[in-house]
């Protein structure tokens, strides 16, 4: 698989929290202007909610490889999961996801 800009150049603001529909929408056209679909994905996310967090983050990304990068003090773990995405909607689904788990922020 090819990866491709890898969403280099969306931030963590980009990105709404819970079920915003506006602010999905806009970051759906943000995406759309930075990254090809279909096309490798990489979703960032960091826990601060401990391990049963993670179990709740891995039933929305069942079979996909995650990264994980603990903090130096412990305190929440970096996630990154790499996935082929079809296009935009299904990225922003998966987010709208992620967005109803307390304890995870998405980047």
């Amino acid at each position: 698989m090819e990866e491709n800009n890898l969403n280099h150049d969306l931030g963590f603001n980009d990105i709404p929290e819970g079920n915003n529909t506006d602010g999905y929408a806009n970051f759906k056209e943000k995406l759309e202007s930075v990254q090809t679909f279909p096309g490798l994905y990489a979703f960032k996310f960091i826990l601060t909610g401990g391990t049963e967090k993670l179990t709740e983050l891995r039933e929305v990304l069942p079979e996909e490889e995650f990264i994980e990068t603990p903090s130096k003090t412990g305190k929440y773990i970096s996630i990154t999961v790499k996935k082929w995405m079809e296009d935009a909607d299904a990225v922003v689904d998966i987010y709208k996801k992620v967005g109803e788990i307390k304890g995870i922020m998405m980047l």
